[in-house]
């Protein structure tokens, strides 16, 4: 009668096979080197860090105050995408540290940060947002729109963008009537491309702005506001936004 307790010989080489695989598996965790750029997601936030997600079973960690802003208010929560530059990496742990670049926005389309204005991170230079509200000055102008450099930046890198559809002038102006090398403009970041372009727009930001007094104003009015004999008038000047976004309520 033959025993199913596997021989000395099958063993070693269930051993062998173990060690092979464990072996591959530490090959495979990458390598990663200070100064290069990755996009990660926010997986963990604890007291004084905030952890992401590199992919392989592998986690990158930043500093919490990083990604807070003035008032120590995070800007991340868990499932937020962040560009981010590889600090350095542990030697004994293999823990890699991040510094955050670009908090990237949400996939639910939510603006509830499009009027955040984006504070500078841990480094001096501002984190930047997309979504957030910034404020610069004009850098250039051409054709197809006007250059801003976003305050507290220097360099390309800060360089941003407002495309001519996006500066809330009439369609085929010379935006050289409307804007001066110099002056200060405030915007919304609408995105950051992976080799860092920033688009900028004013005309999104005066959007955000208008929802916004539209939206108090409709707050109000639920609670009971439009029955105080003091209470303000309905803010005018809308436009269409305002007219749609009125409708909505009605019904």
């Amino acid at each position: 009668m033959s025993s199913s307790r596997p021989s000395a010989a099958s063993k070693e080489s269930f051993a062998s096979l173990f060690e092979q695989s464990e072996g591959a598996g530490k090959q495979r965790r990458r390598q990663y080197h200070t100064g290069e750029t990755v996009e990660v997601t926010v997986v963990a936030i604890a007291r004084e860090a905030v952890f992401a997600d590199l992919g392989g079973k592998q986690e990158g960690m930043f500093e919490r105050v990083a990604l807070a802003d003035g008032d120590g208010k995070l800007r991340v929560e868990v499932g937020s995408r962040v560009s981010a530059v590889v600090a350095g990496v542990d030697s004994g742990t293999g823990q890699v540290r991040l510094t955050p670049v670009v908090v990237r926005a949400s996939n639910d389309g939510d603006g509830a940060s499009s009027l955040a204005v984006a504070a500078p991170a841990a480094g001096g230079a501002p984190l930047l947002v997309e979504g957030a509200r910034v404020k610069g000055k004009v850098t250039g102008i051409e054709r197809y729109g006007v250059f801003v450099q976003i305050a507290g930046t220097s360099g390309r890198s800060g360089r941003g963008l407002v495309p001519t559809a996006e500066t809330a002038t009439p369609r085929s102006a010379d935006l050289k009537k409307h804007f001066t090398v110099g002056q200060d403009v405030e915007a919304k970041i609408l995105n950051v491309d992976e080799s860092g372009k920033i688009r900028l727009s004013i005309s999104a930001l005066r959007v955000d702005e208008e929802r916004g007094q539209f939206e108090s104003y409709a707050k109000g009015e639920r609670s009971g506001g439009g029955n105080d004999k003091g209470a303000k008038p309905a803010p005018r000047n809308f436009g269409t936004l305002g007219d749609l976004l009125a409708k909505k309520v009605k019904r």
